[in-house]
């Protein structure tokens, strides 16, 4: 059975993947925290985790690979009345 090589488009996915995983997670223990401190250290755990995926994703944005759709007009301007609406209800 041949063996399949994981290519270094292979790799950057993952690698976005698990950013963006790690993210999520930390956003979690962030809104969990009861220490001032142990979120402060969390956000920055956080920050430096937005910038390691950013990093990931210009490069494989760069050579192709990860090209999300962009918003036309309508779709900014649906999302910003969403996000108003949500404002005047808190």
């Amino acid at each position: 059975m041949p063996t399949q090589k994981l290519t270094d488009q292979d790799i950057a996915q993952c690698l976005l993947k698990d950013q963006k995983f790690m993210c999520d997670m930390i956003n979690g223990s962030i809104l969990e925290a009861q220490s001032e401190n142990l979120r402060r250290d969390w956000t920055t755990c956080l920050q430096n985790s937005y910038r390691i995926q950013k990093q990931v994703f210009d490069a494989m944005n760069q050579k192709g690979w990860y090209q999300p759709a962009k918003a036309n007009q309508q779709q900014l301007t649906q999302a910003q009345s969403q996000f108003n609406m949500q404002q005047m209800q808190q």
